[in-house]
């Protein structure tokens, strides 16, 4: 039998952020097996040059094999991506092909408040010549619903692929965050969450990995005196993310803003405890004190006092890790994400 033919259309495999790890768990995974699926890159974190010239050969290449796909899935964030992937939303329309769009991007519903009308209008056209619309939470679903028929949207949760059992030390004052270093991150919340909290635990450690603000973030790790509790290990990716997954007892993203944080689920299947905050799709990953906790945004001292309490109760350290990762065995789990994703295809 004939495999089904995919075009799919992101980022440069070697961009950082979410939208690329959820390409590379696709991969890990072996959709690019299941289905006959080619993968075109169309921007990557280069200077201006490198990316208008990979955007210019993502087009060129796009529209040379577009003839000869069934499917053709858009990775989609806010802003200038929106406007550059709704050339290849109507390029596949024009060819009649069956057409995916999967939003990321956790300020979309912040970018299109901004927009004017004319650009609003544009979006909700381009939206609504996609067959299908994949959204990362319920909060999505529903903004999204007041843009284009509700029937064309799911939900699809951002999935990881669990890594096998192994002996966790949830005893640890090893702390570690991923992700862009910025307000939106909750990166300065964190900062002084450790500075409050190092008056009581003296060992307390913080390991940061990511990009964005980091000479600003050096800076007040500096004038805090706190470079022996902080450590920024800058953007890390395989063995050493796995690394220090398996080390910390703590994952801990304070967001002020998210859709559906990749990192996030990747720290609960390493059995990591999680400490994040009330917003996107993470009231659908964290239940507080079941699986993790979960606090309103901005929330140092609330935070605080939650990991005095964990740090004092070891029977509620080692609940709340193994809850995290049975969490993300049953719902994020990457096998019920790609049957989905199959499903949609067809």
């Amino acid at each position: 039998m004939e495999k089904l033919k995919v075009l799919m259309v992101g980022p440069a495999r070697n961009v950082k952020g979410g939208m690329t790890t959820v390409v590379d768990q696709y991969y890990e995974y072996g959709l690019d097996k299941a289905v006959d699926l080619k993968y075109i890159e169309t921007v990557n974190d280069k200077n201006s040059v490198c990316k208008f010239l990979k955007m210019i050969v993502g087009y060129i290449k796009f529209r040379l094999n577009i003839k000869k796909y069934d499917v053709v899935h858009i990775h989609m964030a806010s802003r200038l991506s929106t406007f550059r992937k709704a050339k290849y939303v109507k390029i596949a329309k024009k060819y009649n092909k069956r057409i995916i769009v999967h939003i990321h991007g956790a300020e979309y519903r912040k970018f299109y408040s901004e927009c004017n009308d004319s650009k609003k209008e544009y979006i909700c056209k381009t939206l609504k010549l996609a067959d299908k619309i994949i959204v990362l939470s319920e909060e999505w679903k529903e903004f999204f619903s007041e843009l284009v028929d509700s029937s064309k949207i799911e939900i699809i949760y951002n999935a990881v692929v669990v890594p096998k059992d192994f002996s966790k030390d949830v005893n640890t004052l090893k702390f570690l965050f991923l992700g862009r270093l910025g307000h939106r991150k909750g990166i300065y919340d964190l900062i002084e969450l450790i500075d409050r909290l190092r008056k009581k635990y003296r060992d307390i450690q913080l390991y940061v990995g990511g990009d964005g603000e980091v000479d600003k973030v050096k800076k007040i790790i500096k004038e805090k005196q706190l470079d022996e509790n902080i450590h920024y290990i800058g953007w890390i990716s395989g063995n050493e993310k796995e690394k220090f997954l398996k080390e910390c007892s703590f994952y801990i993203l304070p967001s002020y803003n998210e859709g559906m944080p990749m990192s996030l689920i990747e720290g609960m299947a390493y059995k990591n405890i999680a400490i994040s905050t009330n917003v996107g799709g993470i009231p659908q990953v964290i239940q507080n004190e079941e699986n993790g906790i979960i606090v309103e945004p901005g929330d140092i001292e609330k935070m605080k006092l939650y990991i005095e309490k964990i740090l004092s109760d070891e029977k509620m350290r080692i609940k709340l890790s193994i809850n995290a990762r049975n969490t993300v065995e049953e719902k994020f789990n990457i096998n019920r994400n790609i049957q989905k994703l199959l499903d949609l295809y067809k």
